[in-house]
């Protein structure tokens, strides 16, 4: 039974589990890069894929291989040296934290402050309340002026982005 890979999709989608196999699992995997053509390079890394793992040497992809690759792939998120990331800061464009609300970001933020103050004695460093009050916006106006970032005292993606580096930067420091 063949996969229908018509389309860019569902190839770009193969050629990208193919390439963190490569890096995750086998070196053996050709690389490819992932551009929605199944060209010779996507052909050889899926013969190898099949070879490694007792299916069918075609160079295309069926639906064991298909199972087989997904399946695969999966099992290599679970085991990777690497730590997999949480995405934490809310995916709308638009948001921007406000006076008076109390969320698990907001907790976040608090702690990343906090952990800074360390670093930056600007910051008061206290704990985290999960309320954004107006030391939170005091801090938060702080760090953008230590990092020359516009000083609202709210937290929008940029200045989430900025607090996040330098939160990772700081526990690389500590370790």
């Amino acid at each position: 039974m063949m996969i229908n890979i018509t389309g860019t999709e569902p190839i770009y989608e193969a050629q990208r589990f193919l390439r963190a196999l490569h890096f995750e699992i086998n070196r053996d995997i050709p690389m490819v890069s992932p551009d929605g053509v199944y060209g010779d390079r996507t052909v050889e890394a899926v013969k190898k894929f099949q070879q490694l793992y007792g299916l069918p040497i075609t160079g295309e992809i069926d639906y064991d291989t298909w199972k087989m690759l997904y399946s695969v792939y999966l099992n290599s998120l679970v085991i990777s040296d690497r730590p997999n990331p949480v995405y934490l800061f809310p995916e709308s464009c638009s948001y921007v934290t406000h006076l008076g609300e109390r969320s698990d970001i907001v907790a976040l933020i608090q702690f990343m402050l906090k952990a800074l103050a360390c670093e930056h004695r600007e910051l008061s460093g206290t704990s985290p309340t999960g309320v954004y009050d107006e030391q939170t916006i005091e801090d938060v106006s702080h760090f953008q002026k230590i990092y020359n970032i516009s000083e609202s005292g709210m937290v929008d993606r940029n200045t989430w982005n900025y607090l996040a580096n330098a939160y990772s930067r700081e526990l690389q420091f500590n370790e």
